[in-house]
């Protein structure tokens, strides 16, 4: 799978936010019954401002996202979102076995949430090899070694 990362640019704004409300729509519904604009567009901002975005190309066109935060005992997959389009082609395996990878270079654990509503990332996370060490509410908690 031949795919680049990129930091995210200013002019990415309009179709992550885009990205977000797509990916998260039906998702969000069916987890907590509701899909509130303007909560979601501030979860968006808060990622946009305080997170580093990176973003996933495929054939120089941009199919994705994901945000990484490195902490001294693990990485933490914050999130990661494909368009619609760019699902089932193996673009999101490809970019978590980097991540994997980059984690088990440096001895650390990879670790994730996933919404209990979204039972496909969560049976490719199985796929991939993560454990289920945790839940919260609304989320599983997986980890990788």
């Amino acid at each position: 799978m031949k795919i680049r990362i990129r930091s995210v640019r200013d002019s990415d704004y309009q179709w992550l936010l885009e990205l977000h409300h797509t990916v998260y729509h039906d998702l969000i519904t069916k987890e907590f019954g509701y899909w509130d604009n303007d909560e979601e567009l501030g979860l968006f901002k808060k990622a946009w401002e305080s997170k580093k975005i990176e973003i996933i190309l495929q054939h120089d066109m941009p199919a994705g996202m994901f945000i990484v935060d490195e902490h001294a005992d693990h990485i933490w997959l914050d999130e990661i979102q494909l368009d619609h389009h760019c699902q089932n082609q193996g673009i999101g395996t490809t970019v978590i076995r980097q991540l994997i990878a980059r984690a088990r270079a440096r001895y650390l654990p990879l670790r994730l949430r996933v919404l209990h509503a979204n039972q496909s990332a969560y049976r490719l996370y199985q796929k991939l090899g993560f454990l289920r060490i945790g839940e919260a509410k609304h989320h599983h908690v997986m980890e990788i070694k």
